[in-house]
């Protein structure tokens, strides 16, 4: 069994049957190709790039799959790296300020000159684990 439309309808008509457009639809949406919400945080990065070289950055976002931030080195696409993120903390007796974070990461995105001849870099997290701030290269 099938079913054929008696006619063709737009998906703005109203029931009358006008084709009025609300000023919202007017304009083109961008396509968005993130599939969580990026969040802007400002955070300390290391990533161990060639087994030896380290690279310092700060994170310009961050979401449950990675993280963006911006390199003087430029890294290709699909270069697996080791970084640690190290994530403030909020602890009331002042212990402890910081947290480490380990990542095994893999780049994802490359882009050369973002911001006066730096590289953006999108990360994926491929891992992670708790890690003492005594594990940290020079920083």
């Amino acid at each position: 069994m099938s079913a054929k439309a008696l006619r063709n309808y737009s998906p703005l008509e109203t029931a009358v049957g006008s084709s009025a457009r609300p000023a919202d639809f007017e304009r083109v949406q961008p396509h968005e190709r993130r599939s969580s919400v990026r969040t802007k945080v400002h955070w300390p990065v290391l990533l161990r790039y060639r087994s030896s070289e380290s690279v310092e950055s700060v994170t310009e976002n961050l979401s449950k799959q990675g993280f963006y931030c911006l390199s003087q080195v430029p890294i290709p696409p699909d270069e697996p790296l080791l970084c640690w993120l190290i994530l403030p903390t909020h602890d009331p007796t002042g212990k402890r300020t910081s947290v480490v974070l380990e990542c095994d990461v893999r780049v994802v995105r490359s882009e050369p000159g973002v911001r006066d001849g730096l590289f953006g870099l999108a990360c994926r997290i491929d891992d992670y684990r708790l890690a003492h701030r005594d594990v940290l290269p020079a920083f």
